[in-house]
Formats: structure tokens, C-alpha cells, sequence
């Protein structure tokens, strides 16, 4: 995505044009879901269960291996971005794993309650946001915390790096900050509830899941632009960003994904068939597949190219 201002199609032109895709190419039921992302590889999507992680191969949606978080439902998992390592979060636990083996690397436990939101840092590390409105950098070489912060009043509900490293992004239901890498300190603050957060490729933009919209912040000077993305009957927990950064995906509590037009803000598809929240969505790594989850354990996996010949 360009560093432009970007231009929102009306709410009436908006609907009046959306899509209805026939239906996805594959679609199976996970027990428990409760999270699910593609590795970085594009070689497995990862699904967070009650019991476990389970791996499926992309290639024939098949289970690949378990890796085993007994009594602990899974809140949260996440991909190192050189997909060779997975954490996952329970109740005041953390686990990473190595992928290719399924060993533990490391186990976190402390008193931060339901972790929702994970990402790998700089140097090896994980930042692990609580359900107090703490925020927590662990060291996984050598063990321990490097520091430990409290910028949120309520249940963190997302962390996120920019591509680049030099920026990561804090969400709740309180607000979303900007923090600068470098120094960890706070750039900016960007008011109002934040379900979800997700970087543009070029880290220009930070997409906010904002209550019923998707809002877009400049990440330089913290400009909100005009372009609030309106099409959602309820509220937009989960947003993801393609590769390329042309598309934007959300997930809703009204039981539908929406795919959109990132520069021009129009809905190009409304993705259903759920029957329950969309829990979790994402693009694969190359872009040419969408995948979209809800707490009723449906897995949909859908064919961009497929969804927009539609339009």
C-alpha cells in the first residue's frame, strides 16, 4: 500500500457491490477451535484446540502432527517469522516449539491469565500480552523476562511487529499504541476500542478491527484517514493484511469475513457460511488463499483469484 491518501467508496455503493462467493474450496470441522494461522511457509495452517495445536498440510488439508497442550485450552498461537518455530498460550502458560521436530523449546508460565496476543520479537524473543493489560518481552535463550510493562487497563488483546522490526503495536479494548523498538517507549496512543491489529507489508499503515469498522492509521504521524471501512453488523475481531498489501480481510461477531479493496476501502466479497463468530482469518503466505475460522470449529479455505472472478 502506497503512502497516499485512501479513497472510501460511500456505505450504499459499498454493499450494493459486494460479492457472494459460491463457496470455499475446502471446508472441515476442528474440534475446539479457538485460533488458526499459516505458517510462514505456507506448509501448514495451525489450529489452536482445547487439547492441543494441530498442523495440517496445506497441500491436502490433512493432519501433520499434534503438539500436545493437555488440559489447557489454547488461547493464542503464533509463527516465528522464519515459521521455525510455534508458540502457544493457555492460562498463565506459555509453549514454543520447534515445527520440524515438535520439540518444547521453552515453557513460560507467571500470573498473566488468558493470553490472546503473542509475537515474536528481535533477538529471539516473545511478547507476550496479559490479560491484566500487561505486556511482557521474554528472553527464550536464556529464560526470564527483559521487561515488563502495564500500558493498558483492560485484557491485551493483540501485539504485532512491523515488518521491519522498528515498530510494534499494542491492542485493547482501551486503546492501540504505537511503541518505537528501539527504546520501547510509546510513540502514540490511537483512541477507542481495538480488537485487532495487523501492519501493511511496507509498515506504513496499522489496520484497526474498530468496534463495527476498520479503521487505518499512518503509522509516521498517527493521521487517521478518512477511509473507515464500514460493512459489518457487529463487531470486527480479527483483521489480516495479503502479502502484496493489496486486500484486507476481517473476521466479525456477525458470523461473516469480509475481503476489501485496501486502497480504495470497497468490500469485495462477503465470505459466510460460519454459522458462529469468525474467530480467526488470514491470507497464505503467497497470497492465493484465504482462510477463515470460526468458534464452532469451521475451518473455510477459499481461492482469492476464485472470489473476485465472481465480482
Amino acid at each position: 500500500m502506497n503512502r497516499i491518501v485512501l479513497v472510501v467508496a460511500v456505505v450504499a455503493w459499498s454493499l450494493w457491490a459486494t460479492a457472494a462467493p459460491q463457496g470455499p474450496v475446502t471446508t472441515w470441522n476442528v474440534r475446539w477451535l479457538s485460533s488458526a494461522a499459516f505458517s510462514p511457509n505456507g506448509a501448514y495452517l495451525a489450529v489452536g484446540t482445547h487439547y492441543a495445536v494441530v498442523l495440517y498440510r496445506t497441500g491436502g488439508w490433512e493432519e501433520a502432527t499434534w503438539l500436545p497442550f493437555p488440559d489447557a485450552s489454547v488461547s493464542a498461537l503464533v509463527f516465528s517469522p522464519d515459521g521455525e518455530r510455534l508458540a502457544a498460550a493457555a492460562l498463565n502458560e506459555v509453549r514454543v516449539w520447534e515445527v520440524a521436530t515438535g520439540e518444547v523449546l521453552a515453557t513460560i508460565h507467571g500470573s498473566f491469565g488468558r493470553v490472546l496476543a503473542m509475537a515474536f520479537g528481535p533477538e529471539g524473543s516473545l511478547l507476550i500480552g496479559g490479560s491484566d493489560g500487561s505486556l511482557r518481552l521474554w528472553d527464550l535463550a536464556r529464560g526470564g523476562e527483559i521487561w515488563v510493562k502495564n500500558p493498558h487497563t483492560v485484557q491485551v488483546q493483540q501485539v504485532a511487529f512491523s515488518p521491519d522490526g522498528t515498530l510494534m503495536a499494542s491492542a485493547g479494548h482501551d486503546r492501540a499504541i504505537l511503541w518505537d523498538t528501539a527504546t520501547w517507549t510509546e510513540l502514540r496512543a490511537l483512541p477507542g476500542k481495538a480488537w485487532d491489529i495487523a501492519f501493511t507489508p511496507d509498515g506504513y499503515f496499522l489496520v484497526v478491527a474498530w468496534g463495527k469498522v476498520l479503521r487505518v492509521w499512518d503509522t509516521a504521524v498517527g493521521l487517521l484517514y478518512h477511509n473507515e471501512l464500514w460493512g459489518h453488523a457487529s463487531c470486527a475481531i480479527t483483521v489480516a493484511v495479503s502479502p502484496d498489501g493489496r486486500f484486507l480481510l476481517s473476521g466479525s461477531l456477525d458470523e461473516t469475513a469480509r475481503l476489501w479493496d485496501a486502497e480504495m476501502g470497497e468490500c469485495l466479497a462477503v465470505l459466510g457460511g460460519h454459522g458462529a463468530v469468525v474467530q480467526a482469518v488470514g491470507f497464505s503466505p503467497d497470497g492465493s488463499l484465504i482462510m477463515t475460522a470460526s468458534d464452532n470449529g469451521v475451518v473455510h479455505i477459499w481461492d482469492v483469484a476464485g472470489v473476485l472472478a465472481e465480482r
